[in-house]
């Protein structure tokens, strides 16, 4: 089916995209923000990891 064309394979109903859409892009940011929050709890252990290496 070219690009663009109408319909699909299983012709899923407009509203059914559309609430699987909104759920993957949900999962996807919270899946990111979890990651983002672990990232940033790295950075902070390794900058006070730093400070503490500095005040001895």
């Amino acid at each position: 089916m070219p690009f663009g064309e109408a319909g699909s394979w299983d012709d899923p109903s407009p509203e059914r995209t559309t609430t699987r859409l909104r759920y993957w892009l949900d999962t996807r940011l919270k899946h990111l923000a979890r990651q983002q929050r672990i990232q940033d709890a790295r950075s902070l252990r390794s900058e006070f990891s730093i400070e503490e290496s500095s005040r001895r």
